[in-house]
């Protein structure tokens, strides 16, 4: 009979003390995302468009992450392209007068998809004015969602 008392008190103090820690121990607080969402797809630069005997630099081509087929890559015709890098010399920026101390060494080169290319999902990119530097082959390219005609 002792032995069951004890046993049993026992029991009821392990439960007093996993309820006082219960109650004392802090609340997890769920940690919300307060950074700006991705507006784009990611993409990399797999190189130009090319012949037998040589490549053209005027147009260049994308491989967009999770898209593998043509059906796919048709969606992204139209979209903006931007493939953004960093100089060495900072250099001014917008508002320039406004605002002298606002230089930055991040620089950016604007394109546009034009068509896929193959049947992997591979879409073909001009860019606007200059075309992309051979050192940007393999590197992140942004495959931005708009112009959207949803």
């Amino acid at each position: 009979m002792a032995l069951l008392k004890k046993k049993f008190s026992g029991s009821i103090a392990a439960n007093r003390s996993k309820k006082i820690h219960q109650l004392t121990k802090k609340t997890s607080r769920v940690k919300r995302n307060r950074k700006a969402p991705r507006l784009y797809m990611k993409g990399t630069l797999a190189g130009y468009t090319r012949g037998l005997h040589g490549q053209n630099k005027n147009t260049a081509l994308v491989r967009i992450e999770n898209v593998n087929t043509t059906d796919d890559a048709k969606w992204y015709v139209g979209k903006r392209v931007c493939y953004v890098y960093h100089g060495y010399k900072m250099k001014r920026c917008v508002r320039w007068s406004k605002a002298p101390a606002r230089r930055s060494n991040t620089r950016a080169i604007w394109g546009r998809i034009t068509r896929p290319h193959g049947t992997s999902g591979t879409v073909r990119v001009k860019f606007n004015g200059s075309s992309v530097p051979a050192s940007a082959i393999g590197k992140r390219i942004r495959v931005y969602l708009y112009p959207s005609y949803i």
